[in-house]
């Protein structure tokens, strides 16, 4: 990839005219791509703002497979008139024709308008927004996860997309699901007219190019990445489902290979196809980052899937085959291993550094795990998600007792009036 003196091209070019039209009889052949015909059916994106700089993003659909060279722009105005930088960017194969700017010199807290050009064919126009700095009242974010291509359309992006008062779209992760148009949540995708491409499961860095194209090609998709820039973070879904540091329960290396291959396969489409700023160019797993919205916000984005999550426990590995009997005594030792990780040691220390020199009055995490107090294990409410053991209405009668309880007990203790919780027997 390259990026040049914003006029040079448009120079070069015109000289090769003028010469051409001086009248010498041979004409004039250089290096040029002129006779290509590109499109940008994917439209285009920004992300990662800062106070000064934003990520600018596009895809080239060219009528052949070599390198393209655009021209793009950044302006304070949607007619550019008022254009603040610019330059070139070649892009080719190698990386899936993607176009990835990281637009600087910027002004804080501003509305920006950027386009790309090849030739006369220019690519839609996105509107992006730089952080703020110094004392912020308020910041708005959209947030999104969990975006399933042939479960549904996607009319939220739509509605977001109708804003403009929102400073960024968080995105949490499974930005696209893995699976093939017979598995998960696909029962409607025919009648749609969403069934997932490639029609197969995920593997190769071919087939996660070409579901990140099929997605990007949503109208509604499109219209929110114009719109505003997006902060971005990866699941699980973007390799494979319930991912780990060492693998993940969709991955079998018998039938599928090496999960390291399949996981740097992933993580390059998705780095090619997301504006997302990497920290650390030569450690792609390395995505935790902070953004800083002036004196008001500090938004920490975290990986809790790849770089440092150890395998999960399962419930069926501490039951005997023999007795059906739990091993309470050896999954309560291993649930207090405190060698196990989420996050991984270099990230907790990451984010303890950020939350201690942070002075902002919120501190926010961006990560993919739900928080929340839960008075039976999940496996215990939904083995079989299909036929839970516990619906969702029996599950809020007991949360609400269990939380009357122990506001009641609360209020007794306030009061001088301990009370001692009841002790349940195991059946006989």
């Amino acid at each position: 990839m390259t990026q040049h003196n914003p006029s040079r091209r448009q120079f070069v070019r015109q000289i090769g005219l003028g010469i051409a039209a001086a009248g010498s009889s041979a004409g004039l052949i250089g290096c040029s791509d002129d006779d290509l015909t590109v499109k940008f059916l994917h439209g285009v994106a920004s992300g990662d703002p800062l106070v000064d700089r934003v990520m600018l993003w596009t895809r080239v659909s060219a009528s052949d497979e070599k390198d393209v060279t655009l021209d793009w722009e950044i302006a304070t105005d949607a007619a550019f008139k008022h254009i603040v930088a610019g330059g070139e960017f070649t892009t080719g194969p190698a990386r899936d024709f993607t176009v990835k700017v990281d637009a600087s010199g910027l002004r804080s807290d501003e509305t920006y308008y950027y386009r790309f050009r090849h030739d006369e064919t220019s690519s839609p126009v996105g509107r992006t927004r730089t952080l703020p700095e110094g004392h912020v009242a308020q910041v708005k974010l959209a947030v999104f996860s969990c975006a399933n291509y042939p479960a549904g359309y996607f009319h939220v992006y739509a509605e977001a997309a109708k804003r403009d008062d929102i400073h960024a779209a968080l995105h949490l992760g499974d930005y696209i699901y893995e699976y093939g148009p017979d598995q998960y949540a696909s029962a409607d995708a025919a009648a749609l007219g969403r069934l997932s491409a490639p029609a197969h499961e995920l593997i190769s860095l071919a087939d996660y190019r070409a579901r990140y194209a099929q997605y990007r090609s949503d109208p509604d998709l499109q219209a929110i990445h114009a719109r505003m820039p997006f902060i971005c973070v990866w699941d699980d879904h973007e390799i494979a489902n319930d991912a780990y540091l060492g693998g993940a329960e969709n991955h079998d290396p018998a039938t599928e290979g090496d999960y390291a291959l399949r996981r740097a396969a992933a993580l390059q489409a998705y780095l090619e196809w997301l504006p997302i700023r990497s920290p650390d160019p030569d450690n792609l797993l390395e995505t935790y980052r902070a953004f800083d919205f002036g004196d008001l916000l500090r938004l920490h984005m975290l990986d809790t899937r790849h770089v440092g999550r150890d395998q999960p426990l399962d419930y069926a590995d501490y039951l005997n085959p023999a007795t059906g009997a739990f091993d309470a005594a050896r999954f309560a030792a291993d649930m207090a291993n405190p060698n196990r990780q989420l996050l991984g040691v270099p990230q907790v220390q990451w984010l303890q550094a950020g939350l201690t020199e942070s002075s902002a009055k919120w501190q926010v995490l961006g990560q993919q795990v739900l928080m929340g107090r839960m008075y039976l294990p999940s496996p215990v409410l939904t083995p079989t998600p299909q036929n839970p053991t516990v619906s969702f209405s029996q599950y809020g009668v007991i949360a609400t007792a269990f939380g009357t309880y122990q506001a009641i007990v609360a209020q007794l203790a306030a009061t001088g009036t301990p009370v001692t919780p009841p002790r349940c027997s195991p059946p006989a």
